[in-house]
């Protein structure tokens, strides 16, 4: 009986493995169950009136060449279509979603809708220090669902630990944006970046 042999098979299943496309980084939790904490978690941030100005405008990045990234998009838009007619600190919330195609790109339509929060939808990764430049550079609270993106740059995450939501904090990043969260946040948070 002639088999294959075993390292040759390894190295041609390894080839192969390496072949395959990245798996799109994932949110920690659904939209549903992340939104409402994230925007409570905004409500500590004493900076956050003077960034907003009249509105909370929320601009979703993300990738549309990307398909997890555009279907976690549509979940976000969707969870904060609901929130029409709530507010943050008495501003109203409004919401729009941005491809995102350059820094310039970014920061023409941020400029331009007044946007005052960035949240970082999974899937741009790639992009991700741009971004986050782009969010200091115009003193934007960035945040997102996908934790790691909080160790790698994003100010504000919401994670998972032992089944329960965790509130993850950039400390550099957030002083960077512009940000001061309170004392009684940083408390109960997962603080990164002291």
């Amino acid at each position: 009986m002639n088999r294959p042999h075993l390292p040759k098979l390894a190295t041609l299943l390894l080839v192969a493995l390496l072949a395959l496309p990245a798996a799109a980084e994932e949110m920690a939790l659904s939209a549903e169950s992340q939104l409402p904490l994230l925007l409570k978690v905004l409500t500590y941030d004493r900076n956050l009136e003077q960034k907003a100005g009249k509105e909370l405008a929320i601009g979703i990045v993300h990738d549309p060449s990307d398909r997890d990234s555009a279907k976690a998009t549509d979940e976000i838009a969707t969870t904060l279509y609901k929130y029409g007619g709530k507010t943050v600190k008495k501003l109203p919330i409004k919401y729009f979603t941005i491809e995102y195609t350059s820094p310039p790109d970014l920061e023409k339509i941020v400029k331009s809708k007044g946007i005052s929060v960035l949240y970082v939808a999974p899937g741009v990764a790639k992009n991700l220090p741009a971004i986050v430049k782009v969010s200091q550079a115009n003193h934007l609270t960035s945040v997102t669902g996908v934790p790691d993106y909080v160790r790698k740059g994003v100010a504000v995450g919401i994670g998972v630990v032992q089944d329960r939501p965790q509130i993850l904090i950039n400390l550099a990043s957030s002083k960077s944006e512009g940000s001061e969260f309170d004392a009684s946040l940083l408390r109960i948070a997962t603080v990164l970046g002291r």
